[in-house]
């Protein structure tokens, strides 16, 4: 028995393809010049006040970094430009793709969970099915689980605005102009301990999103993201 694509099917418009590509750039970019911001700062703290030798929660030197040595490795300059560029590119994008997906219907028919799958039990059996390391049906699948949908659905609506607003409350320009910024979170070290926390959580994602990827076939839904088109595949004897 062998594998044969059976036919070609239509299954990411130029939306999203074009909407998700820059996403993966824009949060590259974004993630590559927040650690060079960390490394300048490697320590985190709670409420307003934060500075060398003042108590913190997290120390990068805990780790066996000094801050001069995680210093030399950063490039303040370079990671906040870098970093406020493409957190515009990222809203900016995230909106077109957001208002695209209301106008089409596409958050509503792909994304948007419907009532049986907001279950306890399909959620179970959709995780479940997660866990199973190969699984035909998820190399087969031309539409998104549960547990998909959910997490999507979180990160667009919960995960990006809260990195926003974190981000946002780091800013002394925009604290002044919106103080109730600093109120929401606590202060701008909580905010930026936040923002941190949000970036380890992100990293996390990327890493299950690839590995799903992996598992369900990398050249066919890669390819798939690429050119739109998603090859069924069926078996001959």
């Amino acid at each position: 028995m062998s594998a044969i694509v059976g036919k070609w099917l239509a299954l990411h418009s130029y939306n999203v393809r074009f909407c998700h590509w820059i996403n993966v750039i824009a949060s590259g970019y974004l993630l590559l010049s927040g650690i060079h911001i960390f490394l300048d700062f490697p320590e985190l703290y709670w409420g307003n006040t934060g500075y060398q030798g003042y108590p913190a929660l997290f120390k990068l030197s805990d780790w066996g970094l000094s801050w001069d040595e995680a210093g030399a490795l950063g490039n303040r300059m370079w990671g906040r430009n870098y970093h406020f560029t493409f957190a515009w590119v990222f809203l900016v994008n995230g909106v077109v793709y957001v208002g695209w997906s209301l106008w089409t219907g596409h958050l509503r028919t792909r994304l948007w969970l419907t009532r049986p799958e907001m279950t306890m039990a399909a959620i179970a059996t959709d995780a479940r099915q997660h866990l199973r390391w190969k699984d035909p049906a998820r190399t087969a699948a031309t539409t998104y689980g549960a547990i998909q949908r959910l997490s999507y659905l979180l990160v667009l609506f919960v995960f990006v605005p809260v990195m926003l607003l974190t981000g946002l409350a780091q800013s002394p320009g925009f604290a002044a102009a919106w103080p109730w910024l600093l109120d929401i979170f606590g202060g701008r070290q909580s905010a930026r301990t936040l923002h941190s926390i949000g970036t380890v959580v992100f990293v996390l994602f990327v890493v299950i999103h690839v590995l799903e990827v992996v598992l369900a076939g990398a050249a066919n839904r890669i390819r798939a993201m690429f050119t739109g088109r998603f090859a069924v595949v069926s078996e001959e004897r």
